[in-house]
């Protein structure tokens, strides 16, 4: 295997395929990094991917692109979301028989709580879920046609999960103001869930796209006053007229999950969101 993005998701997925047997190579862009996932059995590789600047990819099976975007890094979405994936296209080593592309629920732009499954067409608004769709369908464009290497797109749903509570924990003790209608939906997917989507579909050459989301929608107001009421804090707040950096309203379904032998353990996201809390920082 190899992952392009070893963070929150990425990381997770390597662990996993490593405990079953597999050699998983990872891209950094950091020496110390590196070192930490050389030190962890991994096999890192030292490159900058909007840049182009690594060196000859390892033969692999399976590719992994799981890369956020990280506001630190000087580069744009687009540099890094679709020029350095890009690089990497032009790099892909010919054993390559599975390539597998986290996207984002965000590429579809509903805002009235419709529901939307795998069968909508994307009609995205914000920066970020123009950006997924852009990649989407240029790799669809490269692998069309090509049957050495098949094609799944992921569309994630909010990863949420252990130690990813920590800044809403403090909104919530501190009273701060959530952005946005507490009446809107999200649409979240436990983080060892969406790993358990990652794992389960490499054998899948038949998916081509999947939305990974658990199957209960929560509204913001429902979702965090359960996560008030699991760390002692006071009912939440909301600010209606702050932006929602990510998200809108509607509530993302998947059609195609339901016809796969898939089972995540957190459907129920206020059982997902117990989890989380016992299991993390906070």
């Amino acid at each position: 295997m190899l992952i392009a993005g070893c963070g929150y998701l990425g990381r997770r997925a390597a662990e996993r395929w490593q405990r079953s047997g597999v050699r998983v190579s990872v891209i950094t862009r950091s020496a110390s990094k590196a070192g930490e996932l050389a030190n962890a059995g991994f096999e890192p590789i030292i490159g900058e991917l909007a840049a182009g600047d690594f060196p000859a990819l390892p033969d692999v099976d399976t590719v992994l692109w799981a890369v956020g975007f990280d506001r630190t890094s000087g580069q744009s979405r687009e540099a890094i979301w679709i020029d350095g994936l890009q690089r990497l296209l032009q790099q892909l080593p010919s054993t390559a028989k599975r390539f597998l592309y986290v996207s984002s629920t965000g590429v579809y732009g509903q805002t009235t709580g419709e529901f939307v499954s795998e069968s909508i067409d994307p009609q995205p608004t914000s920066d970020s879920g123009k950006c997924c769709l852009k990649a989407e369908q240029m790799l669809q464009a490269e692998f069309d046609g090509q049957p050495a290497c098949s094609l799944t797109v992921l569309r994630m749903a909010g990863l949420y999960g252990p130690d990813r509570l920590l800044r809403r924990v403090s909104d919530l003790k501190a009273s701060t103001p959530l952005p946005g209608n507490p009446g809107s939906y999200l649409n979240l997917i436990h983080i060892d869930d969406a790993v358990t989507a990652v794992i389960d579909v490499v054998a899948r050459h038949d998916v081509e796209l999947l939305n990974v989301v658990n199957t209960g929608t929560l509204t913001r107001s429902e979702y965090y006053s359960e996560l008030a009421r699991l760390v002692d804090a006071p009912l939440p707040v909301f600010d209606e007229s702050a932006p929602i950096v990510r998200g809108g309203n509607k509530r993302v379904l998947s059609v195609v999950r339901e016809s796969l032998p898939m089972t995540f353990r957190f459907d129920d996201v206020k059982v997902g969101l117990r989890d989380a809390v016992a299991r993390g920082r906070h």
